[in-house]
């Protein structure tokens, strides 16, 4: 009896062993394989060895965290969009920061014929999603340099990290848009909008105040909201564009051509 119940012991080990793979043991467990890590660093060095153009093409969408199927028919739509250089993700992809969420969504993204890029949103953090995160796409705050262009994606999710006064980080983003030979513009990404309720308040003085420093901020561009406007909420006129959430079938497409844009609804 004694070596039927030792045998039965290396066989339940023995299975569970075979099945890790096909088992995940916690939903919080954090298991992306190698091409589904640090994918932002992997899609801006895919933008970069592109040829530069006259003119910039790029699909935006986002919140996509409850429409997995409207981000499928977004990724259908933009692939059939010839003239698109990259795509931008403005956050909430996951919808409880769930690593399988974060799965699902950049299962989609991933069949986009463009390079695409992710930022951070307030559902993407919640849990373990601050690490699912840094694992898939990478840090929170980050830029490159396009076409003259600096994009820089700044985490504004406030309300997640207690108002701490940390986020949105303004001295990192006023050292990044510090004037330099290598860029003439600068295009800000953004999840929460400073005029937010999740917005740090004591923030968004000094949010306004340091991107109308250089006076080269072309454009502002956030989610979280999930219509789509364009307004001017600083003096200097710089166009803040409130992007569509996946939900509505309709995407923006932003066209910059010598420093002009010119924003375009796309349905689907």
């Amino acid at each position: 009896m004694k070596l039927l119940q030792k045998i039965a012991v290396v066989v339940l080990m023995l299975f569970a062993v075979s099945c890790e793979k096909y088992f995940d043991y916690s939903p919080y467990a954090i298991r992306f394989e190698e091409e589904s890590q640090d994918l932002n660093n992997k899609n801006i060095f895919l933008i970069k060895s592109r040829e530069e153009s006259d003119t910039l093409r790029i699909a935006f969408t986002g919140d996509s965290h409850n429409y997995f199927d409207e981000l499928g028919l977004f990724v259908e739509k933009a692939n059939s969009l010839t003239n698109i250089d990259f795509v931008i993700h403005v956050g909430d992809i996951a919808d409880f920061g769930l690593p399988k969420q974060y799965s699902w969504g950049n299962g989609y993204l991933s069949q986009l014929n463009q390079p695409y890029l992710v930022l951070i949103g307030n559902h993407d953090l919640v849990g373990n999603g601050l690490e699912a995160y840094n694992e898939m796409f990478g840090v929170l705050d980050f830029s490159f340099i396009y076409d003259q262009i600096k994009f820089i994606f700044l985490n504004t999710n406030s309300l997640e990290f207690a108002n701490n006064g940390t986020v949105p980080d303004l001295s990192w983003l006023k050292e990044e848009l510090k004037p330099s030979a290598e860029f003439s513009s600068a295009a800000i990404i953004c999840h929460v909008p400073p005029n937010d309720a999740d917005f740090d308040s004591n923030l968004e003085a000094e949010f306004y105040q340091t991107i109308s420093t250089y006076h080269n901020v072309l454009m502002v561009v956030h989610g979280h909201q999930h219509h789509h406007e364009i307004y001017y909420p600083t003096a200097d006129s710089i166009p803040f564009i409130n992007v569509y959430g996946v939900e509505h079938r309709m995407m923006n497409t932003i066209e910059i051509v010598q420093n002009q844009i010119h924003v375009k609804n796309v349905s689907f």
